[in-house]
């Protein structure tokens, strides 16, 4: 199948432009979706139109989000008119939806760029058995596209890795850049301008959080730039640190598409002269002395092809990502057996927003998302599993988490981030671990852990304070 996937079989059609529909991947180089709605308007004589719909209700994200993502798009705005394609923002509005804005444009054809999760999928293909054109999506937002990879949910990361490995040199290789469009557009901007976009937002209310990260496609490749240069060489080391500066980084700009994995993985391979390891997981343990360079580009692709694709390959063959139904049958199980056992603390959702717990090192886990927009990758799976501990069922556990994840986390809303609940509370992609109160079979994590890991009481002092 390739990048791109047909979603109806309608034949070409006559039309005014090229639509591309702009969602996971906000950002116009390296971006395999707009060069595919592109080489089609040559191809046919067109202009392409680059549109983006804004969805007032997404999930729990807030007005800092928007900001974010708002600022990057009127990069993309700008670039792409430099380039003489045509930009248009369509919200939620009597006119304005996206349905009426692509029947107004009359598209030849209609290209959108893939997400895994339902919302997305079910709206294309709304569009794709609406429209009279052709309709298909394009994986932009991967390396190797979910369909190819696998047609399967797979169960575990030493399965998908295999698959990886096997197909990742055919895959990772460079983009073709967007180049400025021979065919101008005289239509007509059908949509709403950014001054609307933000007095349409404005009823949102902010969470109050601080967002450390400047947005759009030169502030993503910076930040690549200063993880290359600052803080690669120790992240096999260091990557699970919380007292540590020692992360990519890279997870928001990810997350909004203001840069693409597969840019990141070229760059990051250029700085070491032998291919990447993958047949197996990267352990600290399996070093010897010193962790290379090599080492940690390493652990660092492990991260960004094997664990990401696994995340979208989740959601993609499980429709259940945030639900206690998309575990495995042992979980489910286990978790039901222990589903009467006691509490020794229950939280409600304002206490756990509030960071309002007895454990000084989940509240700080908390106010570090609160205070950034981020939480640290290793923190983030003791602070689940403690959600799971201290809340009265799983099924609550997972909905508290995915609400503080989307709400507060700048990378919330993400496959990444729901299969790293579903990981932490129900068992997904691990196997059976030790029987224990609550826990059940779930792979457990307590304080102790933490404590033989990294100065927990630097980390609390640095978010409490």
């Amino acid at each position: 199948m390739g990048r791109q996937l047909l979603l109806n079989s309608k034949s070409e059609t006559k039309g005014l432009c090229v639509v591309y529909v702009m969602s996971r991947d906000q950002r116009v180089q390296d971006n395999h979706a707009l060069n595919t709605a592109q080489k089609t308007a040559i191809k046919q004589g067109l202009p392409v139109v680059v549109v983006f719909n804004l969805l007032e209700k997404s999930g729990f994200r807030t007005r800092e989000h928007y900001d974010f993502m708002l600022n990057g798009l009127k990069q993309v705005s700008g670039t792409l008119q430099r380039l003489n394609i045509q930009f248009m923002l369509s919200a939620d509005l009597p006119g304005k939806t996206l349905t009426e804005l692509i029947e107004q444009l009359q598209p030849s054809e209609l290209v959108f760029d893939f997400s895994p999760l339902n919302g997305p999928r079910t709206l294309q293909k709304q569009m794709a058995s609406r429209l009279p054109c052709k309709v298909s999506v394009v994986d932009t937002h991967n390396i190797i596209p979910t369909w190819d990879l696998s047609d399967k949910e797979e169960y575990a990361a030493h399965t998908i890795r295999r698959k990886i490995h096997k197909q990742l040199d055919s895959w990772l290789t460079q983009h073709e850049a967007a180049l400025p469009h021979p065919h101008s557009s005289n239509l007509n901007n059908l949509g709403i301008t950014f001054e609307q976009a933000d007095k349409h937002l404005i009823k949102l209310t902010k969470n109050g959080s601080s967002i450390n990260f400047d947005s759009g496609e030169q502030a993503a490749k910076a930040e690549l730039a200063s993880f290359i240069d600052k803080r690669l060489p120790s992240y096999a080391t260091l990557k699970n640190t919380p007292t540590a500066d020692g992360q990519s980084n890279l997870s928001p700009y990810l997350h909004f598409g203001q840069i693409s994995a597969q840019r990141v993985a070229l760059e990051v391979m250029q700085q070491i002269n032998t291919p990447p390891l993958l047949l197996r997981q990267p352990r600290l343990a399996s070093f010897d002395g010193k962790p290379t360079l090599e080492d940690s580009v390493n652990v660092f692709l492990e991260e960004l092809t094997v664990r990401k694709e696994l995340a979208d390959n989740y959601c993609f063959y499980n429709q259940n990502y945030t639900s206690l139904e998309g575990a495995k049958d042992w979980a489910k199980e286990s978790l039901q057996k222990h589903s009467e056992d006691d509490r020794q603390h229950l939280y409600s959702q304002d206490e756990w927003r509030a960071a309002k717990t007895h454990d000084a090192a989940w509240n700080a886990a908390q106010l570090e998302m609160k205070q950034t927009g981020k939480m640290h990758g290793y923190m983030r799976m003791y602070w689940a599993k403690k959600l799971l501990e201290w809340s009265a069922s799983p099924e609550e556990a997972i909905q508290t988490a995915v609400f503080l994840n989307d709400h507060y986390s700048l990378d919330g809303g993400d496959p990444n981030g729901y299969t790293g609940i579903m990981w932490s509370i129900a068992g997904v992609h691990d196997r059976p671990w030790f029987e224990r109160e609550i826990y059940g079979k779930i792979r457990y994590m307590n304080r102790s852990g933490l404590q033989r890991r990294f100065d927990v009481g630097a980390y609390i002092n640095r978010w409490s304070s």
